[in-house]
């Protein structure tokens, strides 16, 4: 007696319909399934889709240390169904932890004779390496390009070579960017309209932002570059008069923000 057998093939929008509600470690495990599902889960609808029923999720994130510890976690989130901390995903190997953005990852591995660095997504386990550059450099940012809907096109790596002064006032920075779009890296010269010295970095939205010392002014200043113009300054807040004071700069909602901790007696004050 025969046995028959047959598949039952789902229509692409119905299939789209479907998947789109699940967490993202599953979807990424049915690209594998076959070559309709993997073009239409790598389809642009399929993904405004997803983000369109996962808008109202809350996002899943932590605060990772340099030595790529976790200080504070928030990994329950329904969209990516993790079910171990955000930290716990990144390689031993690579546990540097230098910079981030729109998801992706930018991880340096510090050994006596390898100081490569690794851009990827922790959590699927994606990890591209980033060939060196052929100048003494250091990591200063990563730098990532979405569309509307959020999806990460491509990233920039962006080192600095070196920062040379003119006559005590200006200084021009020499860096060097790599893109994922060209797989080379480039060497562009900055010019910045005072003195700096670097402090920290953050990027947002295309720019590099960098928290440095105005050595004439001896105040603060924020620095940014778009990795097109030139240097923009805008001066922080007038200081305040208080010595116990910690400050950091940081980013939420698309904005970037500064935050100083006013320690007192009994309280402390954030002012933000």
């Amino acid at each position: 007696m025969e046995t028959l057998t047959s598949t039952i093939q789902l229509p692409e929008a119905i299939l789209a319909e479907i998947l789109a509600r699940l967490p993202l470690r599953s979807i990424s495990r049915f690209k594998s399934v076959s070559k309709t599902w993997k073009s239409t889960l790598e389809s642009v609808y399929f993904r405004r889709l997803f983000v369109s029923l996962h808008k109202n999720s809350s996002p899943a994130w932590s605060l990772i240390s340099c030595e790529g510890k976790e200080l504070i976690g928030f990994h329950g989130c329904k969209t990516w169904d993790l079910p171990k901390s955000l930290a716990s995903y990144i390689p031993l190997s690579l546990q540097y932890y230098t910079a981030s953005s729109n998801g992706l990852v930018l991880l340096e591995r510090h050994c006596s004779d390898d100081y490569s660095c690794y851009v990827g997504n922790p959590v699927l386990q994606q990890w591209v390496k980033i060939p060196p550059t052929d100048v003494n450099s250091r990591v200063v940012g990563l730098v990532t390009r979405v569309d509307k809907d959020g999806v990460v096109l491509d990233f920039k790596v962006v080192r600095l070579a070196s920062l040379k002064t003119k006559y005590n006032i200006s200084c021009s920075l020499s860096m060097c960017i790599y893109s994922s779009e060209t797989g080379v890296w480039t060497s562009k010269i900055v010019h910045c309209s005072i003195l700096v010295f670097f402090l920290r970095t953050e990027t947002l939205n295309g720019t590099v932002y960098f928290k440095c010392r105005d050595d004439r002014l001896k105040s603060e200043v924020l620095v940014s570059h778009d990795l097109y113009y030139q240097c923009r300054v805008v001066p922080f807040p007038v200081p305040l008069n208080h010595n116990d004071c910690h400050d950091v700069l940081t980013t939420s909602g698309g904005f970037i923000m500064y935050i100083r901790k006013l320690g007192q007696k009994d309280e402390t004050i954030f002012k933000i």
